[in-house]
């Protein structure tokens, strides 16, 4: 049994790698970069809705309407695909401070929480 876990957490990586690669629209890693950064991004308050969400990621634009989007909305979840997309590279790896650092230097890089000295995007938060 633990074997056939192996195995499928073993395929489920190849093909989401496999489909970064080829830039597939419609499957498991396109769906996972939009639902998974849709809803982080939506724990963390970003008024972004899922179809936005889609929108950037498959066009890298947003359709602005009648209700503004906050920039940092728009910054943080093309960082989030780049953050996924990381997570993939290194899945294999032991998971390590530098990891998770590097994970929220991806996160937050351009935002204006970057532009903040103390915020100390890439380490660990000294306030919050």
């Amino acid at each position: 049994m633990e074997m056939e876990k192996e195995i499928d957490k073993t395929a489920l990586l190849h093909r989401l790698r496999e489909e970064k690669q080829i830039r597939l629209k419609g499957g498991i890693y396109h769906q996972t970069q939009v639902k998974l950064a849709y809803n982080s991004n939506h724990m963390e308050g970003s008024k972004l809705t899922e179809d936005q969400t889609r929108y950037i990621f498959e066009t890298n634009t947003i359709g602005l309407g009648k209700d503004p989007v906050n920039i940092d909305d728009i910054i943080e979840t093309v960082n989030h695909f780049q953050c996924f997309d990381y997570i993939l590279d290194c899945a294999e790896d032991v998971l390590t401070d530098d990891i998770v650092k590097k994970i929220y230097l991806i996160l937050k890089s351009n935002t204006s929480d970057s532009r903040l000295e103390w915020f100390h995007v890439g380490d660990y938060k000294q306030r919050s």
